[in-house]
């Protein structure tokens, strides 16, 4: 341990050796959170990606043809109807397919490229001059962020899309400094191909820009014009971007960037999540009322206690925590604003505004935690700015990180008791009647959509009549209420209901939704009762 210290100590670059070696507790830590969850079952969107990754290998340009039942019982097609453009993650994804596709392999995979956006935090701490306790401190956080260590455990991009984010950011800076081409090159992909991962990573665009100038005259339109000469790795990723998107892109279908799902409506509730998120599942929150202490500016402190006491005497809600903790996160992010545009520091400014990508999806059908999984890094260099001049900042460091892992273990553990529930689903009511050559149809989604499939059921499509004799397997959670409605007249030969107390992620009886906040603003809540329930018809 000394001699770890000893060595920190004598790090004044920036260089691989030291970034990896500075990296390594938040690699250490990541590992110890995430291998024992190297064979969870997929879940959620994961057969998506991992569907699509299939497709790929059949028509490497032409990914979104494969026809998937999905979101709704009567709005099955091509999956390009059914989702944005995420397609990098399914090019991804190949190679683990290739392998086998068992879990571990995209888990591992999955370990792999968070390790990537740890090292690039790391490095981009260090290229903004911050100290080496700072350095190590900034991948420490990321790596004990809860909704990155469960994002990691999926096959979905958030974690790849944080991690080319912030890789693209690093090497853009490191351009700045060196001016070295192939560092231009490389923020030009990583920046081209985040918004192919996770759509509303195009907004580091303009941030890219910010950090390229060097001054904070941000309303002088001249200077704005002076970085002419050293933007040209931003119009080249939008480059990168445009021409993914035509290689890939679906013609037959109906292009599929979830237009539908855009609604006015959902604004509200939406930007009520992304306020929440950031106190009861990002470390940001909390770290920084208690690194500001007394700082925070008093008009903010005035205009949110009077919030509260508005709150509280109109009993908006039945649990007062919702309330409040969107009054803490807003308090928080106006504080983070005044502070970084006071402060005239381009760094902090554009770190600042890293953390409102997530807003671009307001209008969506939902905005789960797992969007502000590519804000992770910013936010944990906006920490770090905090600590390096915090009395306690190795105790502070250390509270944040063992909080960030406690809870993110507890989001891990009841995640996977949930996924393996819809791989035992499978194996109970499904595959025992296939091995016998008998024809069982399915309708749901998730990762019972993953497993089905693997064990030879076949997808109930619209229109689809399923002959005197065959099955029909369901689920609660992930299937359509009303697919029995339009079918002819069936038995129910067998049932299962998981049920037990315990930790939920997916529950909107309990609040929990980690992967959309239609279920609850909560990622984790503890639950008694019914898990979900399964249901196996024969048809007469």
């Amino acid at each position: 341990m000394r001699w770890y210290s000893e060595t920190l100590r004598e790090i004044r670059q920036t260089s691989l050796l030291n970034v990896l070696f500075c990296s390594l507790p938040a690699l250490l830590l990541s590992a110890a959170c995430l291998l024992p969850y190297l064979n969870k079952a997929f879940t959620i969107d994961d057969p998506v990606f991992l569907l699509q990754a299939q497709q790929i290998r059949k028509a490497p340009l032409d990914p979104t043809a494969m026809q998937i039942c999905w979101t709704e019982d009567d709005r099955c097609g091509p999956v390009s109807n059914n989702s944005a453009n995420n397609l990098f993650m399914s090019y991804y994804l190949v190679p683990a397919l290739v392998l086998g596709g068992q879990e571990w392999l995209v888990h591992l995979l999955q370990l792999i490229t968070l390790w990537f956006g740890i090292a690039a935090t790391v490095s981009l701490a260090m290229r903004f001059g911050t100290s080496v306790f700072g350095v190590c401190a900034a991948g420490l956080i990321v790596a004990a962020t809860p909704p990155v260590l469960a994002m990691t455990s999926t096959a979905m991009p958030d974690v790849l899309a944080m991690s080319l984010g912030v890789i693209g950011i690093e090497r853009l800076w490191a351009w700045k400094q060196d001016r070295r081409f192939f560092q231009g090159v490389f923020a030009a992909l990583a920046l081209g191909l985040a918004p192919f991962t996770r759509m509303h990573l195009a907004l580091l665009w303009p941030i890219a820009l910010l950090l390229l100038r060097n001054d904070t005259h941000l309303l002088n339109v001249r200077s704005w014009w002076a970085i002419r000469d050293r933007c040209w790795p931003v119009i080249a990723a939008v480059l990168v971007w445009v021409v993914a998107l035509s290689l890939t892109t679906e013609h037959h279908g109906s292009g599929g960037l979830g237009f539908f799902w855009l609604y006015l409506a959902n604004m509200r509730h939406n930007f009520r999540s992304y306020l929440i998120e950031w106190v009861d599942a990002m470390p940001l929150g909390v770290a920084w009322l208690i690194l500001r202490n007394r700082k925070i500016n008093p008009w903010i402190l005035t205009a949110a206690a009077v919030l509260v006491v508005w709150k509280i005497w109109t009993r908006s809600g039945f649990i007062l925590w919702i309330p409040l903790c969107a009054i803490v996160g807003a308090l928080v992010l106006a504080d983070v604003f005044l502070w970084s545009f006071k402060s005239r520091d381009l760094r902090r400014i554009a770190l600042a505004l890293w953390l409102l990508l997530p807003l671009a999806a307001l209008p969506y059908l939902h905005l789960p935690v797992k969007y502000l999984v590519p804000c992770a890094p910013a936010a944990a260099l906006l920490i770090v700015d905090l600590l390096q001049n915090f009395p306690w900042r190795a105790t502070a460091l250390g509270g944040i990180v063992a909080v960030g892992v406690v809870w993110g273990s507890l989001v891990l553990h009841a995640d996977a008791r949930f996924a393996d529930i819809e791989r035992q689903a499978v194996a109970r009511l499904i595959a025992p009647h296939t091995a016998a050559r008998q024809r069982v149809w399915f309708a749901s989604q998730w990762g019972f959509y993953w497993y089905a499939l693997k064990a030879g059921a076949r997808p109930l499509w619209t229109g689809d009549v399923p002959a005197p004799g065959d099955y029909l397997a369901r689920g609660d959670l992930e299937g359509y209420s009303k697919t029995l409605t339009r079918l002819p007249p069936a038995t129910l030969v067998e049932t299962w209901t998981p049920s037990g107390s315990g930790g939920r992620t997916m529950s909107p009886k309990h609040g929990a939704g980690l992967y959309t906040n239609l279920f609850g603003d909560l990622m984790w809540t503890w639950g008694t009762g019914e898990w979900d329930h399964y249901e196996l018809w024969r048809f007469r």
